[in-house]
């Protein structure tokens, strides 16, 4: 019943004249023990009651006075149990009248041990196969990804998941028995041939971009693996495919967000430059004694353009890719330097910035730079959210599975939820004046970081930014 054998469960009790009920027992302090521990013969012939004086109440139960008993073992060794044989009077003894006798009766316990020992690893087999064609039948069925068992030569499905059915289109009846070329499964049928000669060749493919065909008759991408295996004598392609469609278009969602990526930053800089030169003639006007109106005019000017610039210079730090220049940095002590700087900035004023530092110190691999920048946007933004007098509080935190957490809390109005979803998305704004894309290059910021940000607000609370980064471990 366990391994190393303390304890055992009968298969089958004779008990001379009929089988008893099955029992089970441990071994220590039986002649049973000596048997597993020796992987061979014993044998006690009389005086056994004596012999193990901690089963002689057992043993005087069962009225024994002689013991016989053999290992079973697998073909390798291995031990399954054992036989043994009770009596209830002495054995043979020693004596050479009846030696014979004893060889006899050790040859007849070796015979049917032999025999009940290939029994039991049969069906010991039997059973292993079975859970093993269970859990492969149910991991066929269930899994995820298109399955299916063909014949090599000719392609006629053998067994088909419901997954590639699902794919394909088809139905069971439809697929089983007939061939993958009969059914046009492949859009290119030379594909399968290449397939089937590598299989020939190396036994396998890996992550082979093909494209299939569905019954509907469209024709989608799909990366397939197979393997080449014997099922009952006949020589078998074991495949495995997904539909990578959806891969494919958000490849190329990527590369043409790359290329507006591109786009916007060449618009920018051709934006910049005649920019930078009305900016430069209307600082000019500034020398000349204008009338109040044109006074007024050139003031909301120069506003605007500066507006427009430091929009356009968002825009380029949105579009550019998050490259870091990464250096490891103590986050208590750099969070109290940013406080610091912070506190004496115009929308700070008046507003307490405390900081609940680790009692330790914390040590993240940053880009310097990059990070002020999310803490100078975060901070001000929470800045903006209150009155004066009301604090800011900057919350440094272990956030397990080696993270710390960096939380920005503010006690302001609380966002509306319906908000909250949108405030990371470029271009999206609450304020006045604002660009919509602090908050998208600080999400931006942090995940190149391999972080996670989030903002969280409710009634009573106020609002709630979190960044969590990964520790520097020692």
């Amino acid at each position: 019943m366990d391994a190393p054998p303390t304890r055992g469960r009968s298969f089958a009790f004779w008990q001379g004249n009929e089988f008893g009920e099955e029992f089970e027992y441990t071994f220590h302090g039986t002649p049973c023990e000596r048997i597993l521990g020796s992987k061979s013969y014993q044998c006690f012939p009389a005086q056994i009651q004596a012999l193990f004086p901690e089963e002689k109440y057992e043993l005087e139960a069962m009225a024994a006075q002689s013991y016989a008993g053999i290992p079973l073992l697998t073909s390798t060794g291995e031990l399954l149990g054992h036989l043994a044989v009770l009596d209830d009077k002495p054995m043979a003894s020693d004596d050479a009248p009846h030696q014979t006798l004893r060889e006899r009766d050790r040859a007849i316990l070796e015979i049917f041990a032999a025999r009940a020992a290939a029994e039991m690893e049969r069906l010991q087999v039997e059973d292993e196969l079975r859970v093993s064609e269970t859990k492969f039948a149910t991991a066929f069925r269930a899994s995820p990804d298109a399955i299916a068992i063909s014949n090599l030569d000719d392609g006629t499905y053998i067994e088909i998941n419901d997954r590639c059915l699902q794919m394909l289109g088809y139905s069971r009846a439809e697929t089983i028995g007939h061939s993958d070329l009969d059914l046009a499964i492949w859009a290119n049928p030379a594909e399968r041939m290449a397939i089937v000669k590598q299989l020939q060749e190396l036994g396998t493919v890996s992550n082979l971009e093909v494209w299939l065909r569905r019954k509907s008759g469209e024709i989608f991408p799909a990366l397939l693996s197979a393997e080449a295996i014997d099922l009952e004598g006949e020589s078998c392609l074991l495949a495995v495919a997904s539909d990578i469609t959806l891969l494919k278009q958000a490849e190329q969602a990527v590369l043409r967000l790359a290329e507006i990526g591109e786009l916007a930053a060449t618009i920018v800089h051709e934006v910049r430059n005649p920019l930078t030169t009305i900016l430069m003639g209307l600082n000019a006007f500034k020398k000349l004694e204008l009338s109040e109106r044109f006074q007024e005019y050139l003031t909301l000017s120069l506003d605007e353009a500066d507006r427009l610039q430091r929009l356009l210079n968002q825009i380029l730090l949105y579009a550019k890719p998050q490259t870091l220049d990464r250096s490891e940095l103590e986050l208590n002590s750099f969070i109290t330097e940013m406080i610091n700087i912070l506190q004496t900035a115009p929308v700070a004023i008046g507003k307490p910035l405390n900081l609940v530092a680790m009692r330790s110190p914390v040590t993240v691999s940053v880009d310097r730079d990059k990070l002020k920048q999310v803490l100078i946007n975060l901070v001000t933004n929470a800045c903006e959210a209150v009155g004066v007098g009301e604090p800011i509080t900057i919350h440094i935190r272990e956030s397990g599975a080696s993270r710390i957490c960096i939380q920005i809390h503010n006690g302001g109005i609380p966002i509306p939820n319906d908000l909250l979803p949108h405030l990371m998305k470029p271009f999206f704004t609450t304020k006045a004046s604002g660009t919509g894309l602090g908050l998208a290059i600080v999400k931006r910021i942090v995940e190149a970081h391999n972080g996670e940000f989030g903002i969280e607000s409710r009634e009573g609370v106020g609002s709630i930014v979190t960044v969590q980064l990964p520790l520097v471990l020692c």
